[in-house]
């Protein structure tokens, strides 16, 4: 190794030109802890294969490292870029621009195919076949600055972690070019500040109203529990007290419960592909909305949706409260799904802020912070527009050309008859154009029309479903094209270049598909690559869409100099919050900005926006 130690400012002034004069470098953060706004960064590491510079932030101030960090002109290789992204804000204030991520990099090539071994030490093994020991992570101070001096140990460790970046990013970079992927990746490394800021900046929560709805919503459990408890008497033995419990968290005992009142519901025999019924086996939701109607199934499912927003969205958000900024800092895992959207990472402590419910009442909640407003964007009927482009379906793409409700254009064709956003035919033409896209079949089709509150017998989705068929047979095609591809080449390619891989089932495998080509569950696995296939081709260009979109949004915000901040990001919505004199202003750019975004992606159909500005999330 060739690092050197610097602990004075003369000498991180001395290194400056260097660094400035580099077009690629490595860059590593050591801290006291995981938090950007209480722990320390007590080490910074810069470097490359060939010499690396470990500087300890306790004796030198950052102030010369300003312009290298901040230059757009100058690659800083990271392994999960983010935190370091993070830190050096929280520390410093300062923005590190164009951050190349290796840990992102690996998931990008890989996606659908490798589920781990994406940390830096994998990627260091598996590329340079270099072995390299964490056991020195945690050494640099838990929670507090380390006062005396660092290890001769603990610095080389630090420099290994710069050392071997550059190298494992240029193997990496080969794969890329040879799998068309720059385009995707360069989009991923952009959009990578803007989902750090978003974690940064955090989302204010409204305490006393979310206290009140946690409230409201236990007593509303409460009573049904009671209603519940009624009805479970004529199966449940009572106590010596005459009492009953059961507890209705667990579905265990829900089953048990069920199958005591003789509740059936109608089940697919995999063997002969005819529906019988059976003793309710499971108190999953899918199985539950086929029998709703009962009363006990009915309030279950209220119990339930009540108990939710108690426990999932309820307490937990309440203890996620960082107590140094007062909000919620949510961990987001950008490429977090198999189509390329963000996802929640699981990491205790955190909560979901990409699920939280749309009712009025809880996105109220969070609100903007002093003389500021939130403003709430999103595009309308992306995935709908996405598929009308790739598919070129004539009928799909008159309705956006012409403006007009795409649910009731589509529920006029299929009623033959002109149909309002007031008219209810206009829900199972909704339900049909979301979940067509989304592979599902006539039978799934029904149990989410009924689930959903829309009455229907399964001869009329079935009917509805072959007019849809008719009347969109090219987007259709289109769809079942895609899925057919998937399965036969086991991996896909959108239109901009991201990529999706699939563990393909192996019918040859006796012991997993007994029955080889008409085993149940090989055609089951084969059937979902199929609907997953005509979803990626549409869900992965919606994420680059949003991501593409992000990117403009920041790089204007710093241009313009808006005081403005990203709050969430949920599928085709952006929420930002802004400076209540700058909003006006930003929040018109902010739509047009979302605008050229999709524009970019799709040629031939006109995007939408909506939006609203406010002093909490609106939509």
């Amino acid at each position: 190794m060739n690092y050197r130690y610097i602990s004075q400012q003369s000498e991180l002034e001395s290194i400056v030109p260097e660094l400035m004069a580099g077009s690629i470098w490595g860059l590593d953060t050591e801290t006291t802890g995981l938090d950007p706004h209480k722990d320390k960064v007590v080490l910074l590491q810069i470097g490359t294969k060939d010499i690396q510079y470990v500087l300890d932030m306790r004796k030198i101030h950052i102030a010369p490292l300003r312009p290298f960090l901040e230059s757009t002109d100058i690659r800083k290789v990271c392994t999960n870029g983010k935190f370091d992204y993070k830190m050096i804000k929280g520390n410093y204030g300062i923005d590190t621009e164009r951050i190349k991520d290796v840990y992102y990099t690996e998931k990008l090539l890989n996606v659908g195919r490798k589920f781990g071994g994406f940390g830096y030490d994998d990627l260091v093994k598996h590329y340079l076949k270099i072995s390299l020991s964490k056991d020195l992570q945690t050494s640099f101070g838990r929670g507090e600055v380390p006062r005396g001096e660092f290890s001769s140990a603990q610095l080389e460790y630090a420099a290994k972690d710069v050392e071997h970046l550059i190298p494992v990013l240029a193997h990496q970079r080969d794969l890329l070019v040879k799998d068309g992927l720059v385009n995707t990746w360069q989009l991923e490394c952009d959009a990578l500040p803007c989902f750090a800021d978003m974690e940064f900046g955090g989302m204010l929560i409204d305490t006393d109203k979310w206290r009140k709805l946690i409230d409201e919503n236990l007593s509303k459990s409460q009573e049904i529990e009671t209603q519940l408890n009624e009805l479970a008497a004529q199966v449940v033995q009572k106590d010596l007290f005459g009492n009953i419990y059961v507890n209705w968290g667990s579905p265990d005992q829900i089953t048990k419960v069920l199958q005591a009142m003789h509740i059936r519901v109608s089940e697919r025999d995999p063997m002969t592909g005819k529906y019988v019924e059976v003793l309710i086996p499971n108190t999953n939701d899918k199985t539950l909305k086929k029998v709703k109607h009962i009363k006990v199934i009915s309030l279950l499912m209220e119990h339930r949706h009540y108990m939710i927003r108690v426990n999932t969205f309820g307490y937990p958000y309440l203890t996620a409260i960082n107590p140094v900024t007062g909000r919620l800092h949510p961990e987001i895992e950008q490429l977090g799904t198999e189509t390329g959207r963000p996802a929640n990472r699981s990491k205790k402590g955190s909560v979901n802020v990409l699920n939280i419910p749309k009712d009025k009442a809880f996105r109220d909640c969070f609100i903007a912070g002093p003389d500021e407003v939130i403003e709430t964007h999103d595009f309308s009927g992306c995935e709908l527009r996405i598929w009308a482009e790739l598919s070129r379906d004539p009928s799909l793409t008159e309705a956006f050309l012409k403006g007009v409700d795409v649910h009731c254009y589509v529920a006029s064709k299929l009623f033959k008859k002109e149909v309002t956003k007031k008219d209810p035919e206009r829900v199972p033409a909704k339900t049909l154009n979301f979940g067509i896209a989304y592979g599902m079949g006539s039978y799934s089709m029904w149990e989410k029309m009924n689930g959903g509150g829309h009455a229907i017998s399964l001869p009329e989705t079935k009917q509805l479903y072959g007019s849809y068929g008719e009347e969109f047979a090219i987007g259709l095609s289109f769809l079942r094209e895609a899925g057919k591809e998937a399965l036969a080449e086991g991996y896909l390619v959108n239109v901009s270049g991201r990529r999706r891989y699939w563990l393909l089932p192996d019918y040859r495998d006796t012991e997993k598909y007994p029955q080889g080509l008409k085993d149940p569950d090989y055609k089951k696995k084969c059937g979902a690559i199929e609907r997953e296939g005509g979803n990626f081709k549409i869900q992965s260009v919606n994420a680059d869409i949003t991501k593409y979109a992000m990117v403009l949004i920041r790089d204007y915000k710093k241009k313009n100099r808006i005081r403005t901040e990203f709050v969430n990001q949920i599928y085709d919505e952006i929420v930002t919050r802004t400076h209540k004199d700058d909003s006006p202003e930003f929040s018109v750019m902010k739509k047009k900005l979302m605008i050229e975004a999709a524009h970019a992606y799709l040629k031939n159909v006109p995007m939408e926006v909506d939006g609203e500005v406010g002093p909490c999330w609106a939509k």
